[in-house]
């Protein structure tokens, strides 16, 4: 018997000592409590122990850098936002899944995000057949169109599906300064990505191919210009005036105190809505795609993807990706978005879970990830991002007409392209 007790913990002691204790970086966001919940399940049912690194979002880039140039990595996961991800993903600095786990693919339930998993060194861009795997979805934030569900059943009204549409639904509410009808989200910081559902709608873009390695600068398109002016014409009729100076906090704001019918906002900002201690508006909000242009519908991606860094330990790998494969399964995937968390399965718009009222954002969720679209899949995403929101917000401004904007644009667009040795060239000027 003494025997059989010390094999027993001879043998407990060494699936302690080999089980691996990871460090992993992470943003402060609304989204993260589900995370860490989620996380806490996972160390209870496997024994294992992840140390977050909780950091707000403007030290994560710099924090990421120190520890994949470190001879010795800092954190066993890293996680990137659309923001820097190609920056990082072109570091060469993290692993391909497939060398720990040569068999291990995303399943088809998992929204696609334009391939934001793979990378493709040759023609720097985002790329599912001939990119390595070095991303695995752990947030999927994406754009939804938020409306005041009881007063459009208050109203016999259903929800948008074209941009005019909207303006006609909207134009039911607008009463400012009451209620608006639209809130645009349209401040320098973050105007282009409340830009893009309508760019994309409208079939333009800021680059021409990037998944090919063409960053040819098509911004100052006529396709934008017929986008601007719609997103001009919505704010004039049933937006805010000042549209131009309202960032991401002032619109959810605007949405949870009942003073609007509408918003393109993330779906991160949807627990909010439904929190008694936030939100006027509790169990009022609805979810939908968002309304269609030319091109059919589309919304901006502002998913998360993870990686494992490649001077992080082989048996950390190892560690690290058991635990993010176990994160994205389906059934997994369900009690995440149960902890408050934001899922990255497209396919639980079919589960039980999206027919519970409190989950009635799911089908948007899904809807609009397989529309959402990359605005700059690019390494130079942040200095190209600065670019169009300073345009952009003086065009809604009113500083600056919609021509000379988007062609002053595409010029300072063009030139970080040829600085960095992209593939690229340009439109001839809107007149």
């Amino acid at each position: 018997m003494k025997r059989l007790v010390s094999l027993l913990v001879v043998c407990l002691l060494a699936s302690t000592a080999t089980a691996a204790k990871l460090n992993m970086l992470i943003n402060q966001s609304p989204w993260f409590d589900g995370f860490r919940k989620t996380l806490v399940m996972y160390e209870e049912e496997t024994g294992e122990t992840i140390e977050l690194d909780v950091t707000p979002y403007p030290g994560m880039s710099e924090k990421i850098r120190n520890s994949i140039r470190s001879p010795e990595a800092i954190y066993d996961i890293v996680i990137t936002s659309t923001e820097f991800m190609a920056t990082y993903a072109n570091s060469g600095e993290f692993v391909n899944f497939n060398d720990i786990d040569p068999d291990f693919k995303l399943d088809s339930g998992i929204c696609g995000y334009q391939d934001t998993s793979y990378w493709n060194y040759e023609t720097r861009s985002f790329d599912a057949k001939n990119g390595e795997f070095i991303g695995i979805p752990v947030n999927g934030n994406v754009q939804v169109l938020y409306y005041r569900r009881d007063l459009y059943e208050e109203k016999g009204l259903q929800p948008p599906k074209t941009w005019d549409d909207l303006i006609k639904n909207a134009a039911e509410f607008h009463n400012p300064p009451r209620m608006y009808g639209m809130i645009q989200r349209s401040e320098r910081g973050a105007v282009t990505y409340n830009f893009g559902p309508y760019m994309f709608s409208h079939g333009g873009a800021v680059y021409k191919d990037p998944q090919n390695g063409d960053f040819s600068i098509v911004f100052n398109s006529e396709n934008n210009r017929k986008a601007l002016e719609k997103y001009l014409e919505i704010r004039d009729k049933v937006g805010h005036p000042n549209a131009h100076s309202i960032g991401q906090g002032e619109m959810i704001q605007y949405l949870r105190t009942g003073k609007a019918a509408h918003a393109i906002a993330v779906i991160a900002a949807w627990g909010g809505m439904d929190d008694e201690e936030k939100s006027a508006v509790i169990g009022k909000m609805g979810a939908a795609l968002i309304p269609s242009g030319p091109n059919g519908s589309a919304s901006s991606l502002g998913h998360w993807e993870a990686h494992i860094p490649k001077n992080v330990k082989p048996e950390h790998q190892k560690a690290a990706l058991k635990f993010l494969k176990w994160l994205v399964t389906k059934e997994n995937q369900i009690k995440y978005t149960e902890n408050g968390a934001v899922p990255v399965r497209c396919d639980l718009i079919y589960s039980p879970i999206a027919k519970e009222d409190r989950f009635r954002f799911i089908e948007a969720l899904g809807q609009n990830s397989e529309v959402a679209k990359f605005i700059a899949p690019t390494v130079t995403a942040v200095e190209s991002t600065a670019i169009t929101n300073l345009y952009l917000n003086k065009i809604v401004a009113g500083e600056i007409s919609i021509v000379d904007g988007l062609n002053q644009a595409a010029e300072e667009l063009h030139k970080i392209t040829v600085d960095n040795g992209m593939k690229t060239g340009m439109l001839p000027k809107l007149k």
